[in-house]
């Protein structure tokens, strides 16, 4: 991540072919969430991490997320481990690649930020929440779909967000599952049901990742009012 360059970045749009006509379906892609903060940012005509804090992080009081943590934060981080258990070292993220990941948070700022998706109460970001979990393009007539069913079958897409419509005991869920550094983590919730639940784990583990959102998935519904 530290060494992509945006000439790096214009070569592979470049070069790299459609898989399928565009709204025709959907493939899980870093790259596109890179993309659209680059495109966000050249709008601003501002770096996307000054952008992020300005519109988001502070208006939400995350005063702890930040792409550079300071040296206090850092020497609280979680420690992130390869498929081997070695320890991964920390490294900066590439301004190229801040769409994607690579921004620090402390477990205050991520119950606050799961307290605001819950908190349909506040009427002064109504709107906002509503745009942030409307599903935008359904799964229904999408061909191929990849990438997109590892934490939970996708129904639809929201801004970032895999939704999951209700079914059976099931409420609607919101999920999103990351991994960078050597450290996976599971962020769902179900708006209407006011339960929001973030899980990570400190190393590369494909299956204990799959059992981890698997089982937040499971608590969830378990905890959901009958």
């Amino acid at each position: 991540m530290r060494t992509l360059t945006k000439d790096e970045f214009v070569a592979n749009l470049q070069r790299d072919r459609l898989l399928f006509t565009p709204g025709t379906g959907a493939l899980y892609s870093n790259f596109a969430f890179d993309l659209l903060a680059t495109a966000l940012s050249s709008a601003a005509k501002r770096p996307y991490e000054d952008l992020l804090r300005e519109r988001v992080l502070r208006p939400a009081g995350l005063t702890a997320s930040s792409f550079s943590p300071t040296e206090a934060q850092r020497s609280n981080l979680m420690q992130g481990h390869d498929f081997d258990g070695s320890p991964m070292p920390v490294v900066p993220t590439s301004p190229m690649a801040g769409g994607s990941g690579g921004l620090y948070s402390s477990t205050n700022d991520i119950l606050r930020w799961l307290i605001w998706h819950l908190d349909r109460t506040d009427a002064t970001s109504a709107e906002v929440r509503l745009l942030d979990h409307t599903a935008y393009v359904a799964r229904d007539g999408l061909h191929p779909v990849s990438g997109l069913d590892e934490s939970g079958h996708m129904d639809a897409v929201g801004l970032g967000w895999i939704i999951m419509q209700p079914e059976g005991s099931r409420p609607l869920i919101l999920q999103k599952a990351g991994g960078l550094q050597g450290v996976f983590t599971y962020t769902a919730f179900s708006p209407t049901r006011d339960i929001g639940v973030f899980v990570a784990i400190n190393r590369f583990n494909l299956p204990a990742a799959m059992t981890m959102a698997k089982e937040v998935n499971d608590l969830i519904s378990e905890l959901t009012p009958r």
